[in-house]
């Protein structure tokens, strides 16, 4: 892992939902550049809360939050909108865990990366072009004019996850928030995302908070793990090379955190 000892985001976060208060009850949590943070939790224990808070999007699910969103030296809680739209997609990166769904199935692959690109960037076409194709080739992918004319439903699930880290990562962002973005695929392809995961953040420097209830997963790939359950951090642990070749007892240690009422 490439961490360094400069704090990235740094969170103390409450959330109430109009249904339902207290999804988020005093969270604390921090995430050094460069340094890959796994979230873990069982379905409903407040994770994609986490990232929905982070991004400012709670609104959509009509949430509320209360305390300090610290990212860059900037309490993102009183920016506006405008600054917002400004961080998302080019300071700060989201994979989600369905990328069939998250892509538009009738524009092209190539049209979705240009205009992802161009909304953070200015530049002629081929500038645009050439940071496509690097990009795509730093995610496996190839980038010819047959691939970049294909759509979603011309692609495996793999594929399109790649996709979605492609443009995720487009503008390099210094933090990338990844939810559950293996649970669609098999476990062959799970390896390899992984894997691209660890590599993106060696050779980019970037950040990752890594969501997820996959223990084996998180363990593989993240400095530390952060437990939550019902909307609080239980447990925050580092991964050590030792714990990874102990993972049989760390993981049972984990999930009897996860599964505490």
């Amino acid at each position: 892992m490439n961490a360094e000892h400069t704090s990235l985001l740094s969170l103390r976060v409450s959330v109430d939902y109009a249904n339902q208060q207290g999804v988020l009850q005093d969270v604390c949590l921090e995430l050094k550049r460069g340094e890959i943070l796994g979230l873990v939790g069982q379905s409903g224990s407040g994770k994609s809360t986490i990232a929905l808070s982070i991004l400012r999007l709670l609104h959509m699910k009509k949430g509320v939050a209360r305390g300090l969103i610290n990212f860059s030296g900037r309490n993102l809680l009183d920016l506006s909108e405008r600054e917002m739209r400004s961080l998302r997609g080019k300071e700060i990166g989201l994979v989600l865990q369905s990328p069939l769904s998250s892509l538009n199935p009738v524009l092209s692959i190539g049209k979705q990366l240009r205009e992802a690109w161009r909304i953070h960037a200015e530049g002629d076409s081929k500038l645009c072009s050439d940071v496509i194709a690097q990009t795509l080739s730093s995610v496996a992918l190839p980038h010819d004019k047959d691939f970049l004319r294909r759509r979603v439903s011309q692609i495996s699930v793999g594929q399109a996850q790649r996709v979605l880290i492609a443009m995720a990562v487009l503008h390099h962002p210094s933090l990338l928030i990844a939810d559950e973005p293996t649970s669609a695929l098999d476990v062959v392809t799970q390896t390899e995302i992984l894997d691209l995961f660890r590599k993106l953040n060696q050779k980019l420097g970037i950040a990752i908070l890594y969501i997820s209830h996959d223990l084996l997963s998180v363990g593989a790939i993240c400095d530390r793990i952060a437990v939550l359950v019902a909307g609080k951090i239980v447990e925050e642990l580092p991964v050590t090379q030792e714990l990874r070749t102990t993972s049989c007892a760390y993981l049972q240690q984990l999930s009897g955190f996860i599964r505490t009422p």
